[in-house]
């Protein structure tokens, strides 16, 4: 099991208010009954209804999956957002009785308690790619939902550091600055990286303001994670994932500067 995962092995998350999964269990678990229960459905199906056209035939025809990228990208920029409204690990926004949303460790904030939250984010937006894919046939697979809660709960446990090393790679790179392509990864040219301060007001203000500059900062944290994180890890354990842990997100550009320049350092 790769270390990501192994940090919130315990954590739990609900999917549908029913379902309690254990994030990162076996893969092989829950696998076979539903594909029975898609096959039940199927015997006892009008013929009205199968002649409705179901999702993409050419897909289904071919065996591809829809990339887990998506959701994943989508889930990443719900944290930035909720970070950034709720002013990190701030109470003074969370009104509700559900569990305050927190995104560093401190004195007060223990490595388990940001684990519920990547959790809870994670199993929102699986929950809602499921809800959206249940008449297409391109419902997520047990091992697609967890590698994607994998991915998830991983960047977000890692924020802080990936979004130095984002802004350091950004920063090394000379025709950002003088083409002003700051925006293209999602991060600001004088960010604070003083974490003391707990938040850095402009960012944030960034992210709830913009949303592309939100959706490309989710885009390049999670380039860096999978290249720097998932992929090193799986390889020391000689594991894979559904989709390879391809990175197919990124423009060539941002390909060169997250990406490439690291493998030409190695």
């Amino acid at each position: 099991m790769p270390g990501w995962q192994q940090e919130i092995r315990t954590a739990t998350i609900t999917r549908r208010k029913t379902t309690p999964i254990l994030l990162f269990a076996t893969a092989a678990e829950g696998e076979g009954s539903s594909s029975e229960e898609n096959q039940d459905d199927a015997a006892t199906t009008t013929t009205s209804t199968t002649s409705k056209s179901m999702g993409d035939p050419v897909r289904a025809a071919t065996g591809i999956r829809p990339s887990l990228h998506p959701t994943t990208i989508n889930a990443i920029a719900d944290a930035l957002k909720a970070r950034a409204k709720s002013g990190d690990n701030d109470d003074t926004n969370n009104k509700s009785n559900s569990p305050k949303m927190v995104f560093r460790v401190s004195d007060t904030v223990q490595p388990l308690d940001v684990a519920v939250t990547a959790g809870t984010i994670a199993a929102a937006a699986i929950s809602k790619r499921q809800e959206q894919s249940k008449d297409d046939d391109m419902t997520l697979t047990t091992v697609e939902e967890r590698t994607i809660a994998g991915r998830v709960v991983g960047v977000i446990m890692r924020l802080d550091g990936l979004e130095r090393q984002l802004h350091q790679k950004a920063s090394s790179v000379r025709w950002i600055a003088d083409y002003g392509e700051w925006d293209s990864f999602g991060v600001l040219e004088q960010e604070n990286n003083d974490k003391a301060n707990n938040n850095d007001d402009a960012v944030n203000r960034r992210i709830r303001e913009d949303p592309l500059f939100c959706m490309n900062r989710a885009e390049c944290l999670l380039g860096l994670f999978l290249n720097e994180v998932e992929i090193p890890q799986l390889q020391l354990k000689n594991e894979t994932v559904p989709d390879e842990s391809k990175i197919d997100f990124l423009d060539a550009d941002r390909m060169e500067v997250l990406i490439e320049s690291t493998a030409m350092k190695s």
